[in-house]
Parts: structure tokens; C-alpha cells; sequence
């Protein structure tokens, strides 16, 4: 099975070429700076740290009892 984080990854840059390919097929700015965006947090979360900061916020929170 994909790791959901793989997913998310992936996900983030199919976007981010949607947005690119709506760009520059309508000269639409708003379309390149959402292209932007996602390309953006799709770096974001392939680099470790954004994988450390996704998988500590997967994890379950101890309780103190």
C-alpha cells in the first residue's frame, strides 16, 4: 500500500501542473499563482522536514493521566 504521505506529494504537483497548464492556456495570473501555490507546498512536503512535521501530526497524542 502507497504511503498516504506519497500521496499527498503527489497529489500537491499534479496540481500544481493543472494550474500551470490553465495558466497558460487562458493568460490567467490567478491560475499561475495557484499553480505556484501548490508547487510550493509540494516542495514544502517533500523535503524532510515537512514529512517530520506531517508524520508527528499523524501520531496519536499521549494522554497524562
Amino acid at each position: 500500500m502507497v504511503d498516504k504521505w506519497l500521496v499527498f506529494v503527489a497529489t500537491e504537483f499534479i496540481s500544481a501542473a493543472i494550474g500551470f497548464i490553465w495558466s497558460f492556456l487562458f493568460h490567467n495570473y490567478l491560475f499561475l499563482w495557484v499553480g505556484g501555490f501548490f508547487f510550493t507546498l509540494g516542495v514544502f512536503a517533500m523535503t524532510r522536514w515537512g514529512f517530520d512535521r506531517w508524520k508527528n501530526k499523524q501520531k496519536a497524542k499521549k494522554r497524562r493521566g
